[in-house]
């Protein structure tokens, strides 16, 4: 399949590739759409679902919704407020543009549209990453790759969903952010509650958590599944990308990252790859300005 990345814009979805030019679309009954089953969304504002009914009644549809048809179904693809909307307003047909995707893109698709218009909350975000995951076998860096997020914000969404359960109730309600859910996920089940519960209370910031933190006394070192299976991953990562042995170490401050060459000239190829990457980077910023 074609990557879709958050940069391009959902024109290309539709197909609207000529400046100016609108896809074909067509009426379809409203009852004979059915949910997207990939929708990663599972919470709406009833008060921005409001707004855009007011508006939809007020100007019509200014877009219309994207849908699949399989064995005379149709499938909903994106537009799951406008078609919410269409239904309060009692409407019995709406416009649509009909596409051809799959199931892999259906999920892909929905994700892209709602990771560019900020519309999921973090764990929404997990939970779609996850899907992809499971049902796709999609690694990290094909998530990455595919949607257009840096791996390391991949790791951390997936690291969200290791949460407890009360502490993943107050992310998904917004008495947390996704700051501080980074920052939790790092920390004993019970030691997540008890912060969860201070931050809240407190108001606390991200930056006020982490200097709260930091004062706390050292706690025995204890193994966790999670980070060293992340080491482990990531080490793999970095030795297969910079073809050496790599190994990264948890410290008591921060991380450290070891390289092991077998020869010199392996480490000087590396270092004048890094030093042309560098070059070109600055290169490419003069250019810009």
């Amino acid at each position: 399949m074609a990557k879709i990345s958050l940069g391009r814009g959902f024109e290309s979805l539709y197909g609207n590739d000529e400046p100016g030019g609108g896809p074909p679309s067509s009426k379809i009954p409203v009852a004979e759409i059915k949910p997207n089953p990939f929708q990663p969304r599972k919470t709406f504002s009833p008060e921005s679902l409001e707004e855009l009914t007011e508006s939809i009644g007020r100007h019509g549809l200014l877009h219309p919704v994207l849908v699949v048809k399989r064995n005379d179904q149709f499938t909903l693809v994106s537009g799951e407020r406008r078609l919410r909307a269409a239904e309060s307003l009692g409407w019995k047909e709406i416009e649509a543009v009909v596409k051809d995707f799959t199931d892999q893109e259906l999920l892909e698709i929905a994700l892209v549209e709602n990771l560019k218009r900020s519309d999921l909350n973090p764990l929404e975000i997990a939970e779609g990453l996850e899907q992809l995951s499971r049902e796709f076998e999609w690694t990290q860096e094909t998530i990455s790759e595919h949607l257009g997020i840096k791996r390391s914000s991949v790791a951390n969404y997936l690291r969200l969903l290791d949460l407890e359960p009360d502490v993943k109730k107050s992310l998904r309600e917004g008495s947390l952010s996704f700051g501080h859910a980074k920052v939790l996920s790092g920390l004993e089940g019970k030691d997540q509650r008890k912060w969860a519960k201070i931050i809240i209370a407190k108001g606390l910031s991200v930056r006020a958590l982490e200097e709260r933190l930091a004062k706390k006394p050292a706690l025995p070192k204890t193994k966790d599944s999670s980070v060293e299976k992340w080491i482990g991953e990531n080490s793999q990562v970095l030795s297969s990308t910079l073809h050496c042995q790599a190994k990264i170490k948890k410290q008591n401050k921060g991380w450290k990252v070891e390289l092991s060459f077998n020869r010199m000239d392996e480490l000087e190829e590396m270092i004048t790859k890094l030093s042309e990457k560098s070059t070109l980077q600055e290169e490419g910023s003069n250019d810009e300005i």
